[in-house]
């Protein structure tokens, strides 16, 4: 039975489209993995990436697309919103099927001494391969971002990598590598103000370590276009660790609520990426006072799609 892993490996160019296709291209038409999806920010100057393959060939299409980053973008040149620290940004693995966190585990570790064997460019671990718990999450090692982490390396033993010398690579800064066990959800609330201060405020009121929820450990108040609108607005972007612990209805409501303070409306949810059916149907149960999910029956069992994948397989 073929297994799969799950990663969401993110670049630092949202904008230059010649240089997004290069490092989209090694996932493109290879048997044994799927591209979910790519979506290039040029608000973040930032492109994620989502891939389901099978681990053989995940390892190879990601090591091809960092080569391909490492090679077209400068990290001196390059000033997006969202909080990075190299040209290829992050790199995290997780269990998809039949895979256990162990191998995703051996994975990571194995990617990370490729990508400095190869490119020289410094690797931080997190997730399951942190050496020290405060890097078990990306809050820390993207302290100041690039330019920040570019100069405290040099006189910090705190901040130096786990791979490679204590100095950034001249041009593609440094990679966070790491397996975790649940896929974390990137989700976005959208404010209907300009003003980034009121953002910035509302991310302090739901980030786990300024007194909001714990698996909250990611998140920023950034300006954006809204994609629909074309108009300026503000968002407040959140990596919630658990989103099945923190439900995402629990997060837009309190965001919604302290926006309110301030005379302020929420536009939209955004959802970044893929997430587990089970995450919106919490949400749908919140939201609908529902009875039967979660009750008498399972929810798997209430779900169409999930008996037609069962015949499938």
């Amino acid at each position: 039975m073929a297994k799969y892993m799950l990663s969401d490996p993110n670049f630092s160019d949202g904008k230059r489209k010649e240089i997004i296709d290069q490092i989209v291209g090694p996932f493109q038409d290879r048997p044994g993995l799927k591209l979910i999806g790519y979506e290039p920010d040029p608000d973040f100057d930032r492109l994620p990436v989502e891939v389901l393959a099978r681990p053989e060939v995940l390892r190879e299409a990601l090591l091809a697309a960092a080569a391909k980053a490492y090679e077209l973008i400068d990290m001196e040149k390059q000033h997006g919103h969202h909080p990075r620290v190299g040209a290829v940004d992050t790199i995290e693995v997780y269990p998809a099927k039949d895979v256990t966190i162990e191998e995703c585990r051996e994975f990571a570790e194995e990617l990370g001494n490729e990508l400095y064997k190869r490119h020289g460019v410094p690797i931080y671990f997190t997730g399951r391969n942190a050496r020290k718990p405060e890097n078990t999450g990306l809050t820390f090692i993207r302290k100041g971002n690039y330019e920040g982490l570019r100069d405290a390396v040099l006189v910090d033993p705190s901040r130096a990598p786990d791979i490679g010398p204590a100095r950034l690579h001249p041009t593609a800064g440094a990679t966070i590598v790491g397996a975790l066990e649940e896929h974390d959800a990137y989700f976005n609330v959208v404010l209907d103000t300009t003003d980034i201060t009121i953002a910035r405020k509302l991310a302090s009121a739901v980030r786990g370590r300024t007194g909001g929820f714990t698996n909250i450990q990611g998140v920023i108040g950034l300006p954006q276009t809204h994609r629909r609108t074309g108009k300026a607005c503000t968002i407040v972007s959140c990596e919630v660790t658990n989103p099945l612990k923190t439900p995402l209805h629990r997060i837009y409501n309190l965001l919604k609520a302290e926006a309110a303070r301030y005379g302020v409306n929420v536009i939209a949810g955004q959802v970044c990426g893929t997430i587990a059916a089970e995450v919106l149907v919490q949400t749908a149960e919140w939201y609908l006072q529902l009875e039967a999910i979660n009750g008498p029956w399972d929810y798997k069992s209430q779900i169409l799609e999930n008996h037609l994948l069962e015949l499938e397989s």
